[in-house]
């Protein structure tokens, strides 16, 4: 039975149409953080004077904002979530992104509940912090595992500041598995949806369980979800996934992989996710889904549609854009540009680095104090253009920065992600 026509883009909720109640959550969530930020930034050590429920309500009051029924999720996820730099984990997660941007996901995420949704940002840092994901998934490039996967050490100087940085070290097999999974095009981002979203094409028939590490695949899964977050292009702020079930057997199948996706995506990443396609399912998926629908909230089974015929996929999917391999007629095929010397010379230059990272510190600096401005304000609207200049040229500093901290990936040698951040997923066609 096809799937639904896909609903538009809410109203409000999002950062050019909040409604009064919304706006005054996410002031709420702004104190929240930058109250932990001056007076609670590193939370690893052992304290007697951490956060208070006194002290966050306090913070509330000092920028006249209505006090919250509870506070106790943040103060039960602090110790349990510790972070280094909770200010340091913030502006790595937002990254290219508006910071307003990132906490308004979290906050729908949780139904504009302000301390569920500031104790799952705390979790979501935390997240990032154990993954090391600017060291190991971001800084850590292809290139560097074409040269593990020969025994020959990285090239890729570590980033100072990198969350969660730490000496990678990766087994050469590990390093060649990384690799295969690239190679045979087992997850691919090419082309956008009917509301300019970025899609993921997944081919569950090529996974094969035990070929790979759990940390291969985790890797594998996070350098995916990075990689799509980089195309997100304003007004857009969610990808589309789309699972090939073609010739899918139980033999695909391995559950583990399948959690850790969906928890990404509810708990780590939560509200970049637009649709769930599955397409093209067979009957014995049916048992499976069953198990995994059950891992999955509400909001995200929304987002699931099931199609079985390329009718169903123009739903989602502009018939011009529907790739031939899934039946449609667009003739674009897959292939892994190899990584080459010299691609990442950039994040070799330490010097120029160093300068932009100490640059996007200042950047940062000015943002959060114009934002405590903006907080306590008598009249928001006095500092917000100000504020939102800040925000600007804080996003457009990320892309002079990337060269310098993040290896470059297939998008990146074929031209999707260019310089500057320009995004085009059709390079070489003229655009009308």
């Amino acid at each position: 039975m096809p799937s639904p026509t896909p609903s538009p883009q809410p109203t409000t909720g999002y950062i050019h149409n909040l409604t009064s109640d919304q706006s005054t959550k996410l002031r709420q969530t702004w104190s929240i953080i930058l109250y932990l930020i001056n007076n609670h930034d590193d939370t690893t050590a052992d304290s007697t004077t951490g956060p208070t429920a006194a002290g966050l309500t306090s913070a509330l009051a000092t920028h006249h904002l209505p006090s919250l029924d509870t506070v106790q999720p943040i103060l039960d996820t602090l110790p349990r979530h510790p972070l280094p730099s909770l200010r340091a984990g913030l502006l790595s997660l937002a990254k290219h992104d508006s910071p307003d941007t990132l906490l308004l996901r979290f906050l729908r995420a949780r139904k504009w509940a302000v301390p569920a949704a500031t104790a799952m940002l705390l979790r979501a840092i935390h997240f990032r912090h154990q993954q090391d994901i600017d060291a190991r998934i971001l800084a850590t490039t292809e290139l560097d595992a074409q040269y593990e996967a020969t025994a020959q050490p990285p090239q890729t100087p570590s980033i100072p500041g990198a969350i969660g940085a730490t000496t990678v070290q990766t087994t050469a097999t590990d390093s060649q598995a990384f690799l295969n999974q690239m190679r045979m095009g087992k997850a691919i981002v090419h082309g956008t949806d009917r509301q300019g979203r970025p899609v993921m094409l997944v081919r569950v028939r090529l996974h094969q369980p035990g070929q790979q590490s759990e940390a291969v695949i985790t890797r594998f899964i996070l350098h995916m979800i990075e990689t799509v977050r980089l195309t997100l292009v304003d007004p857009v702020e969610t990808a589309t996934i789309l699972f090939d079930m073609t010739g899918f057997s139980v033999s695909n199948m391995e559950f583990a992989p399948v959690r850790f996706v969906i928890d990404c995506f509810q708990e780590n990443y939560p509200e970049y996710l637009g649709t769930m396609l599955i397409h093209n399912a067979p009957w014995i998926f049916a048992g499976i889904w069953k198990i995994v629908k059950s891992w999955m909230d509400p909001v995200i089974v929304s987002k699931v549609h099931f199609t079985k015929s390329v009718a169903d996929l123009e739903q989602f999917i502009a018939p011009d854009k529907i790739l031939r391999e899934i039946g449609g007629p667009e003739g674009w095929d897959y292939e892994f540009v190899e990584p080459v010397a010299g691609e990442n010379e950039r994040m070799t230059e330490t010097a120029t680095r160093d300068r932009l990272l100490a640059e996007r510190e200042e950047l940062a600096s000015k943002l959060l104090e114009l934002t405590e401005e903006w907080l306590a304000a008598a009249q928001p609207e006095s500092v917000a253009v100000q504020r939102a200049e800040a925000i600007a040229a804080w996003r457009k500093q990320y892309w002079a920065l990337d060269p310098f901290v993040r290896g470059r990936t297939c998008l990146d040698r074929t031209g999707v992600i260019q310089e500057g951040g320009k995004i085009d997923f059709y390079p070489g066609v003229d655009h009308v």
